[in-house]
């Protein structure tokens, strides 16, 4: 009998390419008694102080924590050989969703410009850095969340410009219209999950309450090489995502997430949009459940009068304009499946005539943006104390 080869090394990736680690391949170096605010590290308080570990050979140190998050804490890391950093989510559930979503993404997704770019997971550290029982290594964008451009004190009374704003949803449009290509959900758009890079663009991130639809009408795709013309092939289909469970943020939410029904994930992102846009003008919560003036049951009829009226009588919000208005209306559409798709706002945003006639409010979404000087000089005197370079 012949002997049997040797197997051969490899490293594990996920669909996508991102690399994935496992225990074994986790050293810890140096694990400090105390954590990042000088007490005993414990599950109700930071888990983690300067750990020092190694991944695969590569040394990396524990800096800075970022922030809590439903499955575990995140922190920044440093590369000890390049200085190279990332944030590092150290997820506590043993059976956790987003693992689960990350190991199936496409690698169109994984490396698309407006969607957070995952760098390796590492599986089953529970041994060595309990409570944690994964971590999620992605890149490092720094100039941190939309949430804090908005809550900036010396700009807190002036409303994002229209055109900028539409360079931040466009980019927010184009990012999940790649999601539902692949079926991908994200269920939890908000300004905190939307951060802004260097030169200005939104990276989405979280996928902590996404969801992945199942493929559907797949025979004819199965084979995914070039077509005769050279021309890539197209995406597998996915059957619409829905769920019966709330998800995400209630502020944020649309009315039929908590409803206890079955509703369309995607049609529920739409709505959340609407309200980001309502953010990005207001600087404000639009809905009394995350204390705004007006709440859902004034969303109704098709130009939402009654909302629009309970925010101009408030006080508290500067005035819309018209356009914006008739945007945000046809994204909160009470029946949603009156409401837009995410392609459809991605066709928008280059004047596409039949989607505008079907939904005239988007006129406000292909209107112009700020070019690059007026984009980058509101950016620098919205955060002064971020670095934004030219696009």
């Amino acid at each position: 009998m012949s002997p049997m080869a040797q197997p051969a090394l490899s490293r594990a990736v996920s669909d996508g390419c991102i690399p994935v680690y496992h225990s074994s391949d986790l050293k810890v170096t140096h694990k400090p008694a105390f954590n990042l605010d000088g007490i005993s590290p414990a599950e109700d308080r930071l888990w983690y102080g300067n750990v020092a570990f190694e991944i695969a050979g590569q040394h990396w140190v524990i800096d800075k924590f970022v922030n809590y998050g439903g499955e575990g804490q995140t922190y920044l890391v440093t590369r000890s050989s390049d200085g190279k950093r990332c944030v590092a989510k150290f997820g506590s559930q043993s059976d956790s969703r987003e693992i689960k979503v990350l190991k199936t993404l496409p690698r169109r997704l994984v490396r698309h410009p407006n969607f957070v770019t995952y760098e390796m997971i590492v599986l089953d550290v529970q041994g060595a850095l309990a409570p944690a029982n994964h971590i999620i290594f992605m890149e490092h964008v720094p100039n941190g969340e939309v949430f804090e451009m908005l809550s900036e004190p010396s700009a807190s009374h002036t409303p994002v410009s229209e055109g900028t704003m539409r360079r931040f949803l466009r980019d927010v449009i184009r990012g999940m219209a790649e999601c539902y290509r692949f079926g991908v959900t994200h269920r939890d758009l908000k300004p905190e999950n939307l951060l802004i890079n260097e030169q200005g663009s939104i990276v989405i991130i979280d996928l902590g309450h996404a969801k992945r639809g199942e493929h559907g009408g797949l025979a004819p795709l199965l084979n995914r090489s070039p077509v005769g013309d050279g021309t890539p092939p197209p995406p597998p289909v996915y059957l619409r995502t829905s769920s019966a469970n709330p998800y995400g943020t209630v502020g944020f939410n649309a009315p039929e997430v908590n409803l206890g029904i079955k509703y369309d994930c995607e049609l529920a992102d739409i709505w959340s949009l609407g309200v980001i846009a309502f953010y990005l003008h207001a600087k404000l919560p639009a809905f009394s459940v995350a204390g705004g003036a007006a709440c859902w049951g004034d969303i109704t009829g098709t130009d939402n009068d009654p909302f629009w009226r309970e925010i101009k009588s408030s006080g508290w919000y500067p005035s819309f304009p018209s356009g914006l208005i008739q945007f945000i209306n046809v994204l909160w559409c009470t029946d949603p499946a009156k409401r837009p798709s995410f392609n459809m706002l991605k066709r928008a945003t280059t004047g596409d005539s039949d989607t505008l006639a079907q939904f005239p409010g988007l006129q406000w979404l292909a209107q112009p943006v700020n070019d690059s000087a007026a984009f980058l000089r509101e950016l620098r005197n919205s955060c002064p104390e971020k670095i934004f370079k030219a696009c």
